[in-house]
């Protein structure tokens, strides 16, 4: 006969456990009428299932699951604490920004674009569980570049509609004067930060490939966090960093204008000295 260790029990109702808020979830249609919600429900639910099914992955399904029936309840879900996992510091502190970056956005992006929200955060729900596992490097840019996506989509819906207007108004006027503006491009950037990572690098170069003949106007912005003096000099350096890659992959300098913003034209207004990651960008503006 075989020995049925406590141990082995401990971990037999462990597994019972994790399965049973996987089976819950599996079992009932959740929905809901806030479009915050019905995607975390659904969008979690697709994590539940795929850690269950095919990853085997009991821990993970639970938290998915957890999550979705939250959502259900409608609690306010927000993405798990990056410190709470176990994950390389050399993969850590991507996520630790983007981590902070959503909470600083999230009581706004709540009201404007909630769906958006919702994908954010579980994607980076499912980002970083990737990360900590280390080894699906597939599944990682998948769920990276989708909280990339969806958080972008964020910081243009939260535009202030004033202030991009009188923004347009003023850079129309400095294109109208050289040619017709054709093509708008927003790169962000992390806080105190103009690198360009391989990602937004391959971004321009998409551009670049469909517009080589073309002007290029690439306006620097900043948040309000630091000086305005600082700032000016930061977002130069934002402009002139997505120049350098524009000249490396073959736009004449003469055909590039960079005009440093600092703080003066905010995508969504702050209060002075308030960070905010939809106001840190470059603008790259494309004419014929």
């Amino acid at each position: 006969m075989f020995k049925i260790t406590i141990f082995t029990l401990f971990i037999l109702a462990v597994l019972s456990g994790c399965s049973a808020d996987y089976k819950k979830l599996s079992q009932n249609s959740y929905s809901s009428e806030s479009k915050f919600n019905k995607t975390l429900i659904k969008e979690y639910k697709k994590l539940a299932e795929f850690e269950a099914e095919e990853m085997h992955d009991w821990n993970s399904a639970k938290l998915y699951s957890i999550k979705a029936i939250k959502s259900y309840e409608g609690k306010l879900i927000k993405p798990e604490p990056i410190n709470n996992r176990n994950i390389k510091d050399e993969h850590k502190n991507d996520l630790l920004k983007a981590y902070e970056n959503l909470l600083v956005i999230y009581e706004q992006s709540l009201e404007k674009d909630p769906i958006n929200l919702a994908l954010a955060i579980t994607s980076l729900d499912c980002w970083a569980e990737q990360q900590e596992e280390g080894w699906q490097i597939d599944h990682i840019e998948k769920c990276k570049s989708k909280f990339i996506k969806s958080t972008n989509e964020i910081y243009i819906n939260l535009k202030d509609e004033k202030l991009i207007k009188d923004l347009e108004n003023e850079s129309n006027k400095t294109i109208d004067s050289l040619q017709k503006k054709e093509i708008e491009k927003i790169v962000y950037f992390d806080f105190d930060d103009y690198m360009l990572s391989e990602e937004k690098i391959t971004e321009i170069k998409k551009i670049i490939r469909q517009n080589i003949n073309k002007k290029y106007i690439i306006l620097g912005h900043t948040d309000t966090k630091g000086s305005k003096e600082y700032n000016y000099k930061l977002s130069k350096k934002r402009a002139i960093a997505i120049q350098s890659i524009l000249i490396d992959y073959g736009i004449s300098q003469s055909n590039i204008l960079i005009y440093p913003r600092g703080e003066n034209k905010l995508a969504v207004f702050t209060p002075d000295e308030t960070p905010h990651p939809a106001n840190r960008r470059a603008v790259i503006n494309i004419t014929y």
